[in-house]
């Protein structure tokens, strides 16, 4: 894995205190906590297309706007002891990094909400859910939370049957940041029960 120095945000911290320096792994991943240094990794995924018309809108972000996210997602992993890990395919040259995994608050409400973000090159392999699974069942050891929510952007299939694959359930169509997408859900006891 190739390590990187880390950015300093506006204050001079480069990280919070709770956050694991852990490294955990799969059949076909690496996982880690999504840190301050991993801010440059972060720009460069969340400008992917498919990122960017998923997530987006088809705007460009900013390295501020990835700032601002990252600094949210830190609060997230002080807060509950989960959040976002950032996801790498092992290979023989080294890790490959290849998105984002991860459940966090969904708003102001009781349910969490799981999310994984990855390179366009790196889709349909059945890599999302692997590490949908990990970074679920990470999170449900450390929470009583009773729900998991999605939200996949309407025509995005793909998401749509992994999202099925680890258990989600299609409920309805729902507003989210202002657009309409298809609102996805599951318990705690569906998904320990699979």
């Amino acid at each position: 894995m190739v390590i990187q120095r880390p950015l300093l945000n506006q204050s001079g911290r480069i990280a919070r205190g709770r956050i694991p320096m852990t490294t955990c792994q799969t059949e076909r991943l690496i996982l880690t906590p999504a840190r301050p240094e991993h801010e440059a990794a972060l720009f460069k995924l969340h400008n992917d297309p498919l990122v960017q018309k998923a997530n987006y809108r088809n705007v460009p972000q900013t390295i501020e706007d990835v700032h601002k996210w990252l600094d949210w997602l830190l609060r997230q992993w002080d807060k509950n002891g989960f959040g976002y890990w950032m996801v790498y395919e092992k290979h023989n040259d080294g890790p490959i990094f290849i998105g984002r995994c991860g459940l966090c608050d969904y708003q102001d409400t009781d349910d969490l909400e799981f999310a994984w973000v990855f390179f366009q090159d790196r889709v349909g392999r059945g890599l999302g859910p692997e590490a949908a699974l990990f970074t679920i069942t990470h999170a449900l050891k450390r929470t009583t939370k009773e729900k998991i929510v999605g939200f996949i952007e309407q025509g995005n299939t793909r998401a749509e049957k992994a999202a099925k694959k680890i258990g989600l359930r299609y409920i309805d169509d729902r507003l989210y940041n202002g657009t309409l997408c298809r609102y996805y859900e599951m318990t705690r006891g569906m998904y320990l029960s699979k």
